[in-house]
């Protein structure tokens, strides 16, 4: 099949490139740069030069595939830019007829899901706390409009949780910044005890493969993490033990860092940024954990890096 990836070279869509040339699908990575990367090379795998701020390359560039990851995206720094992506998503939908794309698949969030009333949540699971900050609410209006518009092909969302693992240039910073800091304590509301939505890199790439080529994945929606559940503590740990140091944590009570986020909140708006600080507070200080019971019957899907230690020492030892 002739499969068309936005974000292909990025910490996400290049883990997926290589499963689909593995696959022996071929490719065509839709990227700013030029040259692609060695492995690749004498592969089936081309470039569609362009840049996602200007759609009309990226209409082009679908015209005769047969299904679209659409894993990149303008970075989201305000409204503006959320609006931007929104718009972006709006021409594609609009497109896949005319293309003859058969199936979309687009990378979501799981901050979308919100904050679960009850764990583990499935898809369907009412969220206590909404998130509506906004990169959540483009990610939210993306879905929206490729669950109304894009009858002309099939679709498949993949919300991902928290993903680490080699390649992640912004979580392994904040790691190493975390893991000096360890000894001292890191601030954390409540005593980080609470369960995160944590997935590797590579199981969310076998699932967003999954979701191009699987016929059940048809229409659907899934929370994707790796199903087990994994603290803040934990992972937090995984990163100060990787330094060879003890973490601390310094428990925030999350009433008392309520009102500071509800201010926070309202001086980002003051700049045109949508933070919803409280609703992170809830976030940070609740169980969030997702059933994979959806993604493992219809992709036939399972997460295999589930070692939250190996997988951080693989993040942290890549090179720079």
């Amino acid at each position: 099949m002739r499969m068309l990836v936005t974000g292909g070279t990025g910490f996400i869509g290049s883990p997926v490139v290589d499963l689909l040339i593995e696959d022996g699908h071929e490719v065509l990575v839709f990227t700013r740069r030029t040259e692609l990367p060695d492995r690749w090379k004498g592969r089936r795998v081309s470039v569609a030069r362009g840049d996602l701020a200007d759609a009309d390359v990226l209409l082009a560039a679908m015209q005769g595939q047969d299904v679209l990851f659409h894993i990149g995206e303008l970075k989201v720094t305000s409204q503006s830019a959320a609006r931007k992506n929104v718009r972006l998503v709006e021409r594609i939908v609009g497109a896949l007829g005319a293309s003859g794309i058969g199936r979309l698949v687009f990378v979501s969030s799981v901050t979308v899901a919100g904050v679960p009333q009850t764990v583990p949540a499935t898809e369907e699971t009412p969220a206590a706390a909404v998130l509506k900050d906004h990169y959540t609410s483009y990610k939210r209006d993306c879905e929206e409009l490729i669950a109304g518009g894009a009858g002309a092909a099939e679709h498949a969302v993949i919300r991902p949780g928290v993903v680490y693992g080699p390649g992640s240039r912004s979580l392994r910073t904040m790691a190493g910044i975390a893991a000096r800091a360890a000894a001292l304590g890191i601030p954390f509301i409540g005593r980080g005890g609470n369960l995160m939505p944590l997935v590797h890199v590579k199981d969310l790439a076998r699932a967003i493969v999954r979701a191009g080529t699987a016929p059940a994945a048809a229409r659907q929606t899934f929370n994707l993490t790796d199903g087990e559940r994994h603290t803040w503590q934990e992972f937090f740990s995984a990163i100060a033990e990787n330094a060879g140091r003890t973490l601390r944590i310094l428990p925030l009570p999350p009433g008392l860092v309520r009102l500071p986020a509800v201010l926070g909140g309202a001086v980002a708006g003051l700049f045109g940024i949508r933070a919803d600080l409280p609703a992170y507070v809830s976030y940070l200080s609740r169980d969030v954990h997702f059933s994979m019971d959806k993604a493992e019957r219809l992709l036939g899907w399972k997460a295999m890096h589930t070692d939250v230690r190996a997988g951080v020492r693989e993040m942290m030892e890549e090179g720079p």
